[in-house]
């Protein structure tokens, strides 16, 4: 009986925390609902102990959200997905870079991008921070930041658990970006790119284009529970050089953009084998033009002749359009035609050579 009651009270505590339907009942009101189903419910005999255990964790699982979960250890080594820095550029202007999985020799990998786009004159990058790479090791964050802040400035602060005081990620080396930076974010950035991006921002080195962030900023320990799972679980909690944190808040953009998550990995599946432009640029359906007419052909005839024949055109297959990164693109172009445009409002208009016009005289009777 006493470990009936130890364990009503702990699965009382987890239903009261996790179930929104339960938030006013008391916890004796909760204890009493386990006795009485285990006695009078139709089938009790199927409320054993192992399953009264599994729903208990489901229930705590489910109120931590992204806090604290189960994976297998299967999933704990390197995933097959391609890995590396997806590095391009859009214009002779505009970088663009997305780190994969935010390790180590991406870090490498990304300095190496940064400083030839700096040689290459490079005025913006946009940093797609929207990869959906599993928790990463919090050392990649700071050396990334690293490239973009200045030397001596605080990147950012981890909070143990338990602990009043925090550990304090200062960096100690010139950064190699200096100029416009445009962030991409979503609910899929993980740890380390929400921390980058909430980073910057709060420097406002960088604007937040996308969707709002989950407030994932932690960092995560694993730990073996058998054979098969192991339970991942925020350990140390980011602020940054306020004490701020986005845990469970997010980051809000911007400049938010709306995108489906399906489409955006189609987009990122089919610009691995090709290039970036290629999700932000339709490619216009051939014409009769000068260049047609040189060469004695005429495309609009060929294509009205295969569409006559039930043939499938090669701009009849609609490639997925990445909008989020249309939309930066965009936004960079205006500000730049915006600041080319240099208007003198002192300027007076040029005099005329030309005799003024006579005016009309009024006939009169």
């Amino acid at each position: 009986m006493r470990r009936l009651a130890l364990f009503l009270t702990f699965t009382s505590s987890v239903f009261a925390a996790s179930s929104t339907e339960t938030k006013d009942v008391s916890q004796a009101g909760i204890q009493t609902a386990f006795r009485i189903l285990q006695k009078e419910y139709i089938r009790s005999s199927d409320l054993t102990f192992d399953v009264l255990n599994r729903a208990a964790l489901s229930g705590l699982l489910q109120r931590l959200d992204f806090g604290a979960e189960l994976v297998p250890r299967t999933s704990e080594a390197k995933s097959g997905a391609r890995t590396g820095v997806q590095a391009e550029l859009l214009t002779p202007q505009i970088g663009y870079l997305r780190p994969r999985e935010f390790t180590q020799l991406e870090t490498k990998e990304l300095e190496q991008h940064l400083r030839d786009f700096v040689s290459k004159k490079v005025g913006y990058l946009i940093l797609d921070l929207r990869s959906p790479a599993p928790p990463g090791d919090f050392d990649d964050a700071a050396d990334m930041l690293s490239l973009f802040v200045p030397k001596g400035e605080v990147l950012f602060k981890m909070k143990q658990m338990g602990q009043t005081s925090s550990e304090v990620e200062t960096n100690s080396r010139e950064p190699v970006w200096t100029q416009q930076l445009l962030v991409l974010v979503d609910d899929e950035t993980n740890n380390l790119g929400e921390t980058m991006a909430a980073v910057l921002r709060r420097r406002k080195q960088a604007l937040l284009i996308g969707a709002p962030t989950r407030g994932g900023a932690v960092r995560y320990e694993t730990v073996p529970v058998d054979a098969e799972w192991s339970l991942r679980f925020a350990r140390a909690e980011v602020l940054l050089e306020d004490d701020s944190s986005v845990f469970k808040k997010g980051l809000q953009p911007d400049f938010p953009i709306s995108m489906l998550t399906s489409l955006k990995r189609q987009v990122y599946h089919s610009t691995d084998a090709a290039d970036v432009k290629s999700s932000i640029i339709d490619k216009p359906r051939p014409r009769f033009n000068e260049a047609a007419l040189v060469a004695n052909t005429n495309p609009e005839l060929d294509s009205y002749l295969k569409r006559s024949a039930g043939q499938a055109l090669p701009e009849d297959e609609r490639k997925p359009s990445d909008t989020v990164l249309q939309r930066a693109v965009d936004l960079i172009t205006a500000r730049t035609l915006f600041q080319s445009a240099k208007i003198d409002w002192k300027q007076k208009a040029p005099v005329s050579n030309e005799p003024p016009a006579r005016r009309a005289i009024p006939v009169t009777k």
